[in-house]
């Protein structure tokens, strides 16, 4: 007589759920549930209001793993909010689990087996205040971007008749100004329009940045980690919204030079044979936060070199910066290094909940 093995209800099933990976979208998400040994259990698709309901009606605390994409720092907030653990994976981690032919319920299932890999790097889901500040740091690139393009394109029309305009934004609209101002050249008077209308638009992107950065003043002013991080020589308001933003949470790397890791401010490195290889910086993670420490760094350095009023605070820092220009062979070398140092220097401020010292 053969035995019938009962059925396991919906109810049962949900009850072991362990983890669910997720494939987001703006209205379809495809859901697959698994339990705490990895096995697959579940599979479903909802909408958008019904995937919010299903995370409310259930019993137990689940890992939600999702990629790290455009809505996703929304849904952890929401996961948060249910009582359940969000995991962001960046999509890299996940491709190598994709080992089915692409659908939305694998690419689901690809998501959950990457949840359960403890080397598998997450993306920390950020608060309102650390998304106000990513939000303003990326519209203040697009407006750099906007206006840069707007220069070159104005640069591009003048040399065509003949003006040849100097590199710099500020030269460039000091030249603009005389050539507008001159009473004979060879501008027409439709192309004298079109150049001053170019000018008032760039001249608007500059008062509209100038408005972002007094915004990320007053919030950084706000929080106490921004100004434990401006004590750092070389890093002002902005790189302090940026690091705020970007890496969200300190812990999430085990040392300062982790982080620098994660910044790509440490040398590429193909060793094999116990014969260690080192090249050129790897040029990881945020391309913006890591621009934005390059640039600090070069300030810092100017300060370390001045003697007077303005100069950076007599230390060990200074020591090593003046003895680091000595020793590389180019300028930029050092420049590179006190970027990392820096970046290693946020983490220890803020992980410790202190500032930082010119320490003799």
């Amino acid at each position: 007589m053969k035995i019938q093995t009962p059925k396991k209800t919906k109810a049962f099933q949900e009850s072991a759920l362990a983890r669910v990976g997720v494939d987001l979208s703006k209205n379809v998400f495809h859901v697959v549930g698994l339990d705490a040994q990895g096995n697959k259990i579940l599979r479903k698709k909802f909408n958008r209001e019904g995937f919010q309901g299903w995370l409310a009606r259930l019993d137990n605390s689940v890992v939600v793993s999702m990629e790290a994409c455009g809505g996703a720092q929304w849904w952890g907030q929401v996961c948060q909010s249910l009582g359940h653990t969000p995991m962001l994976i960046p999509p890299h981690h996940v491709k190598p689990f994709a080992t089915s032919p692409k659908n939305d319920f694998n690419d689901a299932e690809a998501i959950g087996e990457a949840s359960f890999r403890p080397r598998t790097t997450t993306v920390p889901v950020k608060t309102p205040e650390q998304q106000d500040l990513a939000m303003l740091i990326a519209a203040r690139q697009g407006i750099i971007n906007d206006r840069t393009a707007l220069a070159n394109r104005t640069r591009a029309f003048l040399l065509e008749r003949g003006f040849v305009l100097p590199l710099g934004l500020a030269a460039l609209e000091n030249r603009l100004s005389e050539i507008l101002d001159e009473g004979k050249n060879a501008l027409t008077q439709v192309s004298h329009t079109l150049i001053r209308e170019l000018q008032a638009q760039i001249r608007y992107q500059t008062e509209k940045i100038g408005e972002i950065d007094a915004m990320m003043k007053t919030l950084v002013r706000s929080d106490e980690t921004g100004r434990r991080l401006q004590t750092i020589p070389g890093v002002g308001p902005l790189i302090a919204a940026a690091l705020t933003a970007v890496i969200g949470d300190p812990n999430r790397f085990g040392s300062g030079r982790d982080m620098a890791a994660f910044l790509g401010l440490v040398p590429s490195q193909h060793t094999s044979g116990d014969k260690v290889r080192l090249g050129r910086i790897t040029k990881r993670g945020d391309s913006g936060l890591r621009s934005l420490l390059v640039q600090g760094a070069q300030s810092a350095l100017r300060a370390a070199e001045m003697s007077g009023s303005g100069k950076m605070k007599d230390g060990k820092l200074r020591t090593w910066l003046l003895d680091l220009l000595k020793r590389k062979d180019t300028r930029n070398k050092a420049v590179v290094a006190l970027a990392n140092k820096m970046a290693r220097m946020a983490w220890a401020i803020w992980k410790n909940d202190t500032i930082y010292h010119a320490a003799a």
